[in-house]
């Protein structure tokens, strides 16, 4: 059985903002989850960080653009996938195979061999990936870097409020000035917890501070209620980290007893990708947009060069098969 390496190189041509879920019971790192690993040391021994996309983000962007096209295939042909399916082929969830039970190795051929999805991507806790993909990590250390943006509101286009019925215009003002207090409250709140916690740590009383910190909840609660269904106004400072445009980053996927009908279905997902080249957070707002080229290896020799982006069908060029 052979090992197909996959050398890829995915290239920012925006900024990248990846936003990765914060686990129950922890904290968000200082990039606001932005992932970033320690690579390398310094001369003196310190510790190097980067920022990187996860493989997950890459690997599950793969899987649903393979799953997606068959499972649009099947709806056209009246043959909708079941539930059962979907999650098994779209999420790699089976319940059935995390109960403890014997494996029927020629069960789990027959189901290898007629599932092309699950036999690559994996299932549950019975059937293994054969596909293995890397972190995207940058040519040169790269930490994430702070966007901010604001999204406006009614008001700050001239002539709107002019132009909304008199009734209407009056409960957006009322609910503006509703929201301008309820921010000074709020902020009273944290600066309270602050304190709080700062007074706690060095045994100082709290009593003060916790009766104060009541009435500026109460306040938020009412100055909530006052703007009524619109409990946020639209005028928002947006703030995110993102990877910078221009970089290079680089890593590999590895497919493990490689079948023909693999690189086919890594080809069609990496078309989908061209089509719209799009990946990680913040895509309305200017994020995400990458461009790249994967160098497909089969015993050390170059067969394959898929590059993609730009909104359009990704460019392939065949080599001569290894000897």
């Amino acid at each position: 059985m052979k090992t197909i390496i996959i050398r890829a190189n995915i290239h920012t041509v925006s900024p990248l903002s990846i936003a990765m879920p914060i686990a129950e019971g922890g904290l968000a790192n200082r990039y606001k989850n932005f992932p970033v690993m320690t690579r390398g040391v310094d001369a003196d021994g310190n510790k190097q960080q980067t920022g990187y996309l996860p493989s997950t983000t890459v690997r599950g962007f793969l899987r649903r653009a393979i799953v997606v096209d068959a499972m649009q295939v099947a709806a056209d042909a009246g043959k909708h996938y079941t539930l059962q399916s979907a999650y098994a082929d779209l999420i790699g969830q089976d319940s059935a195979s995390e109960e403890k039970q014997d494996v029927d190795l020629l069960k789990l051929k027959a189901t290898r061999d007629g599932n092309a999805v699950i036999d690559l991507f994996g299932c549950g806790m019975s059937i293994k990936s054969r596909l293995l993909v890397s972190h995207f990590v940058p040519t040169a250390n790269m930490l994430p870097e702070a966007f901010t943006g604001v999204r406006k509101d009614l008001d700050d286009t001239d002539g709107v409020l002019d132009m909304i019925s008199t009734g209407d215009r009056e409960i957006f003002l009322g609910r503006t000035e509703a929201n301008s207090r309820r921010a000074q409250a709020a902020s009273t709140v944290k600066d309270l917890q602050r304190q709080i916690k700062a007074s706690a740590k060095k045994g100082d009383a709290t009593a003060d501070l916790e009766a104060a910190l009541t009435k500026a909840d109460e306040l938020v609660k009412k100055y909530e209620a006052e703007m009524g269904a619109m409990q946020n106004s639209t005028r928002t400072l947006v703030g995110y980290y993102a990877l910078p445009a221009g970089i290079d980053l680089v890593g590999r996927m590895v497919v493990e007893n490689a079948r023909d009908r693999d690189l086919p279905m890594i080809e069609l997902a990496l078309n989908a990708l061209s089509l719209r080249p799009i990946l990680g957070a913040q895509t309305a707002r200017g994020c995400g947009e990458i461009s790249g080229t994967f160098d497909v290896m089969d015993g050390g020799v170059l067969i394959k060069k898929v590059t993609i982006g730009d909104w359009k069908q990704a460019q392939t060029v065949a080599f001569s098969a290894a000897a």
